[in-house]
């Protein structure tokens, strides 16, 4: 009995520091697998606070569709909650999944929910603990049994129990091995988790800026054609009429007409300059919006030309917002200008009206029309118009035949606190 006693106190002394070694190996992968996945979300978050500063459309106007298009742009999912939806639906995440919250400022207990496939980092992390945890249950199996064996076998002499001993070491020492092997391992696999945690958030980074680069480049085009080219057509249309009625009109009206011409090319000049510089019109972001669309009616109207009829309700334009303005009116220009120019109108009624939840333009000429199913190789102009009204959240509809003239209806949906205040 003695040396049984023996027996198990050696043993019992690698026990306990192989389980002060795994305690303190679980509890540091613990610590790593918490910070992977807090960078992680940051990461993500910064992603997400990129995509909300590129598309700048406010989650009010978030339908099913946008948010999933923006969950594939994250490699996840995102859904708007409100403080009573997130109090019903709890905070359960499938497993394998991480997930934020992110507030809008501004909004009533609004927030978006951001759920993602957690790193392939931290599954290799608990691949590696639950592994851990197999080789601590092998190692105190292989203990206990090591030391019953002298309660099974008790030797009949004294020599047999010396004989033990050097077993009893060997097996110490291969269980201290497998420990530093494990360490070692341990070590490897963090190095490569950093690494490959690196490699993914520069790829994120790459994705972020190449979707800008092409949101860019494709307003760029928009503005070049929707501005700057229906300008100059419209300028050039008033010189041609100056120049036919310069010879029988009196001084005063030609000289009105040049003064104008000599303005909205100033303007024009004056654009140009600031889409080289910041890829928007500087001189319409600060006007207000009935301003801008005097200017730009100013400019599409000739004494030769068609008669504008204006029908706007107070009530409607002033809820356009400064920042809504300038597609707004490059829309209603396009609108106009394709009116005069291709449609060859008498008459063109500029509309507006409010709805529900919603501002709703209408454009109607009396020109020649065309057919719909047609429209599309007509240009970039219509493209342009509904890729306008779709970054407001709105959509632009075009009702037009042969010969019974076009009608374009342009609806921009209104902010529930700008429409509020409006009726205060």
């Amino acid at each position: 009995m003695p040396h049984s006693t023996r027996y198990l106190g050696l043993a019992l002394i690698p026990l306990l520091a192989f389980l002060a070694m795994a305690g303190t190996g679980q509890a540091w992968f613990e610590k790593e697998m918490r910070r992977l996945q807090a960078d992680a979300i940051a990461a993500r978050q910064a992603q997400f606070i990129v995509a909300l500063a590129i598309i700048q459309r406010p989650p009010e106007t978030w339908d099913d569709a946008f948010q999933r298009e923006l969950g594939k742009l994250l490699g996840g999912s995102v859904t708007l909650e409100t403080a009573a939806e997130e109090a019903t639906s709890g905070k359960t995440l499938t497993p394998g999944h991480l997930a934020f919250d992110y507030p809008f400022p501004g909004t009533a207990g609004l927030h978006a929910r951001v759920t993602f496939p957690a790193p392939a980092a931290n599954r290799l992390i608990v691949l590696h603990q639950r592994m851990f945890t197999a080789v601590v249950l092998l190692a105190l199996v292989s203990i206990v049994v090591s030391a019953l064996l002298p309660f099974c076998y008790r030797p009949a002499r004294e020599t047999d129990s010396h004989t033990a001993l050097p077993g009893v070491r060997s097996e110490i020492l291969g269980l201290e091995h497998f420990a530093r092997i494990s360490v070692e391992r341990g070590e490897a696999l963090r190095r490569e988790t950093g690494a490959r945690h690196r490699a993914e958030e520069d790829l994120q980074v790459s994705r972020a800026l190449l979707d800008r680069s092409m949101q860019e480049r494709a307003q760029l085009g928009r503005n070049l054609h929707d501005n700057i080219c229906q300008t100059l057509y419209a300028v050039s249309l008033s010189l041609e009429g100056v120049r036919r009625t310069a010879a029988g009109a009196g001084s005063g009206t030609t000289g009105l007409r040049l003064d104008q011409c000599i303005a909205e090319l100033r303007r024009l000049n004056h654009e140009v300059r600031s889409y080289l510089k910041e890829l928007e019109p500087d001189g319409i972001l600060r006007q207000p919006f009935m301003e801008a669309l005097e200017s730009m009616l100013a400019g599409q109207s000739r004494s030769e030309g068609p008669k504008l009829v204006h029908d706007l309700q107070p009530d409607a334009t002033g809820l356009i917002t400064p920042e809504q303005t300038p597609e707004v009116v490059n829309v209603l220009r396009e609108a106009v200008s394709n009116s005069i120019q291709h449609g060859r109108a008498q008459t063109i009624t500029l509309q507006a009206r409010r709805g529900e939840d919603s501002v709703v333009f209408a454009v109607q000429d009396d020109g020649l029309g065309f057919e719909c199913s047609t429209a599309g190789g007509r240009g970039h102009g219509l493209a342009n118009m509904q890729a306008r009204a779709a970054a407001l959240g709105g959509s632009v509809k075009i009702v037009s035949a042969p010969g019974k003239g076009t009608r374009v209806l342009l609806s921009i949906p209104v902010a529930s606190e700008i429409r509020d205040k409006s009726e205060i």
